[in-house]
């Protein structure tokens, strides 16, 4: 993938109305590398996880936006060298 994505702040997942934010965008692109549907979304929500977001499937980002921050800054940094899922796993996994 070869797009660039702006930085999360924590903020971003607060706010109502006005641009999308950046990290949605992030997990659009989640969701297309991972193939859609429930898949992508599974995939997404595993690629969060990795990148480390501590949240289980009840708790909102904005709940821990710090965290939530971290994660998709992390995704950021390498989701645009990855071109297949096994790849963004593992740039991920390097990052720990």
């Amino acid at each position: 993938m070869s797009k660039q994505f702006t930085e999360v702040q924590a903020d971003d997942f607060m706010k109502f109305g006005g641009e999308r934010p950046s990290y949605l965008f992030i997990e659009d692109a989640l969701m297309t590398l991972g193939g859609h549907g429930v898949g992508g979304n599974n995939f997404k929500n595993e690629m969060v996880k990795l990148a480390g977001w501590t949240g289980g499937a009840l708790t909102t980002y904005a709940q821990r936006a710090n965290v939530a921050q971290a994660a998709f800054n992390r995704i950021i940094e390498v989701l645009p060298k990855a071109t297949s899922p096994d790849e963004l796993r593992v740039l991920l996994k390097a990052l720990k």
